[in-house]
């Protein structure tokens, strides 16, 4: 009779637990504006796929208006992502596999490459070519790049519907022309002009495992077309050029930063995390956009902190977590009410808050669940804290814009500048007849910025769902 009772009450919270979440994805479908913005995984738009490999993507704004383009680009090992002309600066981060990232800067007539492998970072200029090989392998491991695009050209209302694309392809740019404007161009015969224009053209990923040695003897017909199209040399000299490049050796390498490599800026039991900027790394330079990762362990907290200058746009790498951000003018704020809302959310309490801006309309206090493959964006002024449930770790990696200019203000541990303003003034902002409480609290902050918080997911009332699936998952174990 025990099994039995059990075993509904199992089936009995699966089947709430499902539906509750349905109920969840109805409420994300709303999606969060400014200062809460989060993209599922799911709802990314598919901008190219094959046998090989997929490109997806995802754009996202800052409080300014800027619109950012999030690519996912994965390639199954063996693959080749074919040539493109960037029209927006890029920086990417390799979150799996291994494989060559060739480029050529724009006006460049020699080409470098990037070895590249997980943690890796790097940033190419709008302008240059690019192309990627990612390398087969036993484990049958898939490379996969995050990428950032950032230009004036990006932008729209309708996020499915982008006004201009992040890159266009080569084959398109050569096939755009008249066979008479080839012909002349390349010096070619309408035979061999007809014959790349009537080709069929291939998807973005086609599979790739070259020989190298036949590699080595064939021409380079995509180095021909970037200088025939850049006006750099003639079909002349050509020749000349490949023998001495050859003499010269392999292709320039570029070394990239990887986010495994060196200490980390902050670590202990709790989790660590790490941040880049333009000034940081080399790589950089000349770029807006700096990277960082946090890794938080079970029941960890990346403590209440704000980004001054910067938006942070996060990429669940593994995980979920829970982060609540403070829009920094809400009226809400004081007054007694904390700007938590509760209702709505999974049919019953604990609606999910999502931030509003423009047109008159009310910003709020958020409270988000991200799990893998989502993205957050969090403007500057907001407050945040990312917060990892009891069964798991949870790990972003993400893009901040204006890094270089960047320092984020925590208000928790030694360094906050709650500690600058003094216990005083400090009590009468938080209308504190007598300094006592505000003393406790200074004096309690840990020297960390990342800390435990066990079950600080759970004190939110719309967890229910989450708590439900964790009884359940515990019930089955």
């Amino acid at each position: 009779m025990a099994v039995a009772t059990a075993r509904w009450l199992i089936l009995f919270l699966a089947v709430s637990a499902k539906a509750w979440a349905s109920a969840d994805e109805e409420q994300w479908k709303a999606g969060g504006a400014v200062g809460g913005q989060v993209v599922q995984k799911e709802k990314r738009r598919v901008v190219a796929a094959s046998e090989a490999g997929t490109v997806t993507a995802a754009d996202v704004v800052d409080a300014a208006g800027t619109v950012y383009r999030l690519q996912f680009i994965t390639m199954d090992p063996g693959a080749l992502f074919l040539p493109v002309q960037l029209h927006a600066d890029m920086v990417f981060y390799v979150h799996s596999g291994r494989g060559n990232v060739t480029y050529i800067q724009e006006g460049a007539s020699e080409s470098s490459s990037l070895e590249v492998e997980r943690g890796d970072v790097y940033n190419l200029e709008q302008g240059s070519i690019l192309y990627i090989h990612s390398y087969p392998n036993a484990t049958r491991e898939r490379l996969r790049i995050y990428a950032i695009f950032s230009s004036n050209a990006i932008g729209s209302d309708d996020p499915s519907h982008p006004t201009s694309e992040a890159y266009t392809s080569v084959s398109n740019l050569v096939k755009g022309f008249d066979v008479q404007i080839l012909r002349l161009g390349f010096g070619v015969s309408p035979d061999v002009v007809e014959a790349i224009k009537s080709a069929k053209s291939p998807p973005s990923i086609i599979p790739y495992n070259p020989d190298q040695e036949k590699k080595e003897e064939q021409s380079s017909w995509t180095e021909d077309i970037f200088d025939a199209l850049w006006g750099i040399g003639d079909p002349v000299n050509k020749k000349k050029k490949k023998k001495e490049k050859k003499q010269k050796g392999k292709k320039e390498k570029s070394k990239t930063f990887n986010f495994y490599s060196g200490k980390p800026d902050v670590e202990n039991c709790f989790g660590w995390s790490k941040t880049m900027t333009n000034k940081d790394l080399q790589n950089l330079r000349g770029s807006d956009i700096g990277m960082f990762m946090v890794n938080l362990t079970t029941g960890s907290m990346m403590g209440p902190h704000w980004n001054p200058k910067a938006t942070e746009i996060a990429i669940v790498t593994h995980g979920s977590g829970v982060v609540q951000t403070v829009c920094p003018s809400s009226p809400s704020s004081t007054g007694g009410d904390s700007g938590h809302h509760e209702g709505g959310r999974g049919g019953e309490e604990g609606e999910r808050n999502h931030h509003e801006q423009g047109g008159g309309s009310e910003c709020k206090n958020s409270v988000l669940r991200v799990k893998e493959g989502d993205v957050l964006v969090v403007p500057r002024f907001h407050p945040m804290a990312q917060m990892s449930f009891n069964n798991g770790s949870f790990v972003f990696v993400g893009f901040s814009t204006h890094m270089g200019q960047n320092h984020p203000q925590f208000l928790a541990g030694k360094q906050s500048v709650l500690q600058v303003i003094g216990k005083e003034i400090l009590a009468l902002s938080l209308g504190q007849k007598n300094s006592t409480a505000v003393e406790k609290l200074l004096s309690a902050q840990t020297g960390s910025t990342i800390m435990a918080c066990i079950s600080c997911v759970r004190s939110f009332v719309w967890s229910r769902s989450a708590t439900v699936a964790g009884f359940v998952e515990e019930l089955l174990h």
